[in-house]
């Protein structure tokens, strides 16, 4: 891959990520019929650092049309970093040894009743995207710098199992398309970094 491990922004997210390797079982479902799922936030060095985000088809039954990591259900027998690995390769191409996994955010309970673990990447510049057409409509990848500006995070207010809580939205304008409009989960999950990175 053609960027350095000493690069200030890798050295500062392996700081505050957890490990790769699970010694606990906090991404174990606790609730009846939740499922364990695992995402890859996806980081490229172009020009500067970038994050990888795929938008999903209107057809598809579930999270359709949403900005999201590349992801999936689990497995049998998968751990969840593997689980995020092939899914990234099954819905942008990009294999498992062009991906070097720095790692990753505590586990969210989804409102679709997954259980989902974040992982940190780096992807090898020189690999090719190609968008799985049944699971991604298109791919963008947005400046890092602005997900971890806070003048792009715009608040609103959820009710989730009975309790209120304040989310994010990071609409991308760059985009010029009103569809790149980052919530949700994929919004959450980016603002946990920003607030690992800006104690």
């Amino acid at each position: 891959m053609s960027f350095s491990l000493d690069d200030p922004l890798i050295q500062s997210l392996r700081g505050v990520l957890q490990p790769v390797v699970m010694d606990d079982d906090s991404h174990i479902p606790k609730r009846a019929g939740q499922r364990p799922a695992s995402v890859l936030v996806p980081l490229v060095k172009r020009d500067e650092w970038r994050v990888l985000l795929t938008r999903r088809p209107l057809h598809m039954s579930t999270h359709a049309g949403q900005i999201a990591f590349p992801g999936g259900r689990t497995e049998a027998g998968e751990t969840p970093g593997a689980g995020a690995l092939r899914e990234t390769r099954e819905e942008v191409g990009v294999a498992e040894k062009d991906i070097h996994l720095l790692g990753r955010l505590a586990s969210f309970n989804a409102v679709s009743d997954f259980k989902v673990t974040p992982f940190v990447g780096v992807l090898n510049p020189q690999a090719e995207i190609i968008p799985c057409v049944r699971e991604v409509e298109e791919v963008v990848e947005v400046p890092f710098a602005f997900f971890m500006d806070k003048a792009n995070h715009v608040p609103r207010t959820i009710e989730f199992e009975g309790i209120s809580h304040q989310l994010y939205d990071m609409p991308w304008p760059e985009a010029g398309n009103p569809s790149w409009h980052v919530w949700g989960m994929t919004a959450m999950m980016l603002y946990r970094l920003y607030e690992r990175l800006n104690p």
